[in-house]
């Protein structure tokens, strides 16, 4: 699964160039028309899609800024492990006691 990685890392820089690019563009028109402008004139904000669309543009970069570079996350890897331990178990206590067990884990623990 590793042998995918590049091609994520590639794909997560483009997006984060091109929505970072749109994102840029999008941001400096909001703020010529909602904050900088000084006609005396303006639409009202309320009602107005521009807000929902900067949200939804934030939200669509964050996507692409929180991809992983990995096809996997820790906590598949935590759920592939308990999947392999529990049919193992059974048999470890049958050869190591329970008592024993618990003492060295203790003794790792400090």
């Amino acid at each position: 699964m590793l042998f995918f990685t590049h091609r994520l890392a590639r794909a997560r820089r483009i997006g984060l160039r091109e929505y970072g690019v749109v994102a840029m563009n999008y941001v400096t028109a909001f703020r010529q028309k909602w904050i900088a402008s000084t006609t005396e004139e303006k639409e009202p904000l309320l009602g107005t899609g521009d807000i929902q669309s900067l949200a939804d543009l934030a939200n669509s970069f964050e996507v692409v800024q929180e991809m992983n570079l990995l096809p996997f996350n820790t906590k598949s890897v935590l759920r592939l492990a308990i999947i392999l331990v529990l049919p193992i178990s059974p048999l470890v206590l049958t050869m190591i006691p329970l008592s024993e067990i618990i003492d060295r884990l203790l003794k790792m623990a400090v």
